[in-house]
């Protein structure tokens, strides 16, 4: 039988509501009863404590006891024997992620598998009021009814095959994307554009392609006056620590080059920078670290707000016009 597990921190208040709330989803639904086989584990749970008063409380309104409830924690076990591995917020994700990197097409966030774009972090209720509890239980609870209405199929028919392809980053799939590298970053630049291609996304590979010493201003150069001009949407360039190439982007104007080697950061400069270009190194991070900074990077989208005043800003600046506390 397949196995879904539910994460959050202490597996006392969120995961195990979710595990409880989704059991009883399933169980109403004649088609998915006994299809699946759902717990929850915590990232830094501290193992056989019982769930928190108010989850107790929350969830007996709806007619469940969890009383019998013992928290564990997330392990490397535990992350290979799932088929599907729901967190509630992004964090949780990349820390299974560093527990198994090889999770990375069956590990999401609860609102990203229901569909949502933004703001994919469930809030932990933890020492807060019964009345932030009933909050989150029943965001929970909706985001747990949208994944059956947009999944259910998933849970009928990809459950029975015990395999999940994440692709929720391709809503983005029509990008254009220009990549290069230098001689540091030839391997794994072919690893990227393996990926590229897995993932049916557009590119042009600018080279090098070879391990021969080449100069890297020459292809920083070639990726971002093709992002600049319009002729692609986003740029990838790898040297050996990425700074040259980060350096060297930059100069050319209209580009945001960001320097990345965690997945943190790469949806971060995505979220806040508009970044429209991104540089790894070779010589920092392995190839499959690599592969998973790409895919956030090109999942993740720009937030605008207070972010594009800031943006404005570095454009002032990059035109000689900015003007202190306008």
């Amino acid at each position: 039988m397949p196995k879904v597990i539910f994460v959050c921190t202490g597996n006392t208040c969120r995961s195990p509501m979710a595990e409880h709330l989704f059991r009883r989803i399933i169980d109403e639904d004649s088609d998915l009863k006994g299809k699946w086989e759902i717990s929850s584990a915590g990232i830094a749970a501290l193992p056989g404590q019982g769930p928190s008063k108010y989850a107790i409380k929350v969830l007996k309104d709806e007619g469940i006891d969890i009383n019998e409830h013992l928290s564990r924690q997330l392990d490397e076990k535990l992350v290979k024997e799932a088929d599907l591995i729901l967190t509630m917020t992004g964090a949780h994700k990349e820390m299974v992620l560093q527990i198994d990197p090889e999770a990375r097409d069956k590990v999401f966030t609860l609102k990203e598998f229901a569909g949502i774009k933004n703001d994919l972090d469930i809030a932990d209720p933890f020492g807060q009021s019964e009345e932030v509890y009933q909050e989150v239980r029943d965001e929970i609870k909706a985001h747990l009814k949208e994944v059956i209405g947009k999944r259910k199929q998933f849970f009928l028919e990809e459950g029975k095959k015990r395999k999940i392809k994440n692709t929720y980053y391709r809503r983005d799939g029509n990008l254009k994307i220009a990549i290069g590298c230098d001689h540091a970053g030839y391997a794994i630049k072919k690893e990227i554009t393996d990926l590229l291609e897995e993932e049916g996304f557009a590119y042009t590979d600018f080279g090098t392609d070879s391990s021969e010493s080449v100069d890297y201003p020459d292809f920083a150069y070639k990726v971002a006056s093709g992002v600049a001009s319009g002729q692609f949407d986003r740029g990838i360039l790898i040297c050996g620590t990425g700074i040259g190439m980060s350096i060297a982007a930059n100069k050319v104007k209209g580009i945001r080059a960001a320097l990345c080697h965690d997945v943190f950061s790469a949806r971060a400069t995505r979220n806040h920078n508009n970044s429209n270009v991104l540089t790894m190194g070779s010589r920092v991070i392995g190839a499959g670290l690599a592969r998973e900074i790409v895919r956030v990077w090109l999942g993740a989208e720009f937030d605008g707000g207070r972010h594009q005043r800031r943006i404005d800003k570095i454009e002032l600046i990059e035109r000689g016009e900015y003007r202190e506390n306008e």
